[in-house]
């Protein structure tokens, strides 16, 4: 029911902008409002260890930390093998907290990465400082296949 109720509120957000005026960034804009309301709301995300350390080396909020994990994760879940993928999240504990918490910023999907950090209201160039925080936790779970695969997921 919440998923149905963020999935309209985007939608009613997304299409009452005006036609002639309509760009992606103005678009992200105005649901990233309802995109970081919808990442608030899951403890169990915020309580993660990667969150935390994403949040003190970067001085990002938890919201912004869960929305940006989930992003490059979703970005490399197309660039990796679907076993290698797999074994990441069932592997390196509180991905699947941080992919399901996130599942509103990907409904942006189809929006760059990088202006999807910017509806998460954080600058593109944070971007490549998440990568490696998000690597370095995740390597001391996974096989250095699986770190290798990631590594060149998150290269942007």
């Amino acid at each position: 029911m919440k998923k149905v109720t963020i999935s309209a509120l985007l939608a009613i957000s997304l299409f009452s902008v005006h036609l002639s005026a309509l760009d992606m960034g103005s678009i992200l804009k105005s649901a990233a409002p309802i995109v970081a309301g919808s990442l608030a709301e899951t403890p169990t995300a915020q309580n993660n260890s990667l969150v935390s350390s994403l949040s003190s080396s970067l001085g990002v909020t938890p919201t912004q930390a869960i929305g940006g994990t989930a992003v490059l994760l979703n970005s490399a879940k197309n660039k990796m093998q679907p076993l290698q993928y797999s074994e990441l999240t069932k592997q390196t504990p509180g991905l699947g907290d941080i992919l399901s918490s996130g599942s509103t910023a990907s409904l942006l999907s189809s929006a760059s990465v990088a202006n999807q950090f910017e509806a998460l209201g954080m600058n593109s160039s944070m971007v490549s400082q998440f990568a490696p925080i998000i690597l370095n936790y995740a390597k001391g779970y996974v096989s250095p296949e699986i770190a290798t695969a990631l590594s060149a997921a998150l290269s942007f």
